[in-house]
């Protein structure tokens, strides 16, 4: 199923190729190290050291978990159907992971009023990033979401650690402004992209079991599609879950 969807997305790569190298190509050690100074200076700017350095702390977690799973822990079965000549794990994606960090990083930075809009452009940047890899041929749907799963694991994780309890007045808002209609839209977008998701992938289940050896064209794009759509639907509902989040008030 998965090399369905990479086979694919062979389709809908002469459309949007060009724009999503592009995207892909920001991608670099020096983009990484400015994303970190810009959370430092954003967490400074809101007089938040403690966000600030937990922020940081969360990205450079995110991205070294990534690498560290993908090329020392985990290993891909070699079922010959890899286009890497090495056949090596590509799971969880290094781009995916970049652009969820930096998502993550913003949630966490910023205060409960702007949550909602941080969690959308967050997401929106996150999907956009985890479809390029994928029309690209780079990862596989799993890839991506896996890469998503663990950055907004390390988000929560900082929220769990006291990331929002710095003493400011706005740290335990919790409602309208925490969980105000931008993440409720958000999470629900994410609910209706899954929805969608699982059909399709269930579309693909039944023709690959069903089906001949080898997928037709119809169904390599029925299996990009629900990778595409997947990789929306856990962007959305991981960043709006993560928004949604609220400290807990000492007694």
């Amino acid at each position: 199923m998965e090399d369905a969807a990479l086979t694919g997305s062979l389709i809908g790569e002469r459309f949007i190729d060009t724009h999503a190298r592009a995207l892909l190509s920001t991608v670099s050690m020096p983009a990484a190290v400015a994303l970190v100074l810009l959370i430092l200076v954003l967490g400074l700017w809101r007089g938040s050291r403690r966000r600030a350095v937990w922020a940081v702390v969360t990205v450079v977690a995110i991205n070294a978990s990534t690498q560290l799973l993908k090329h020392h822990v985990l290993a891909r079965p070699d079922y010959g159907l890899s286009t890497r000549w090495d056949g090596a794990n590509t799971l969880p994606s290094g781009h995916t992971a970049v652009a969820a960090s930096a998502a993550v990083a913003l949630v966490l930075v910023v205060g409960p009023s702007l949550r909602g809009v941080a969690a959308w452009g967050g997401a929106l940047l996150t999907a956009a990033m985890g479809y390029s890899t994928l029309v690209c041929q780079w990862h596989r749907p799993a890839d991506v979401i896996s890469a998503v799963l663990l950055a907004t694991a390390w988000g929560a994780l900082a929220v769990a650690c006291g990331i929002w309890q710095d003493g400011s007045d706005d740290a335990w808002a919790v409602g309208p402004t925490a969980r105000g209609p931008g993440v409720v839209s958000l999470g629900v977008l994410g609910a209706l992209a899954g929805t969608v998701g699982l059909l399709l992938e269930a579309a693909t289940w039944w023709a690959v079991v069903t089906g001949s050896e080898v997928p037709g064209r119809a169904d390599t794009f029925i299996a990009y599609a629900a990778g595409s759509v997947g990789t929306v639907a856990v962007s959305c509902s991981c960043l709006a879950l993560l928004a949604g989040l609220a400290p807990v008030r000492p007694r």
